[in-house]
């Protein structure tokens, strides 16, 4: 396997546990906003990477994989950085909400 394939490979498989953790932690955040323990408008601050903004995690999820399909066509190395930097978050996050939420 390349070197390409071996990183779009690792990106893949990351992004497919983001995707699984982050329908939990948004279901999760439903189950706070119900009882109104979770009134924040957005999952990152606004200089986090990211170029949309919402208060769960889906929306975030989506920009990565439109990020990677660019990557896929493009290979641009700017791409790519951004790209493993919000997976990086994402996975930061997700683990801090996990441990804080976990039931």
């Amino acid at each position: 396997m390349t070197e390409t394939a071996n990183v779009n490979q690792q990106l893949i498989e990351n992004i497919s546990i983001i995707l699984k953790k982050s329908l939990t932690a948004d279901a999760t955040l439903q189950d706070l906003r119900e009882h109104k323990k979770a009134g924040f408008e957005a999952i990152f601050k606004k200089d986090a990477g990211f170029k949309c903004s919402a208060n769960t995690f889906q929306p975030y999820v989506q920009e990565v994989a439109d990020n990677l399909l660019h990557w896929q066509e493009h290979q641009d190395q700017p791409t790519l950085v951004t790209l493993v930097k919000q997976i990086e978050q994402l996975f930061t996050v997700l683990g801090q909400f996990e441990s804080s939420h976990s039931k």
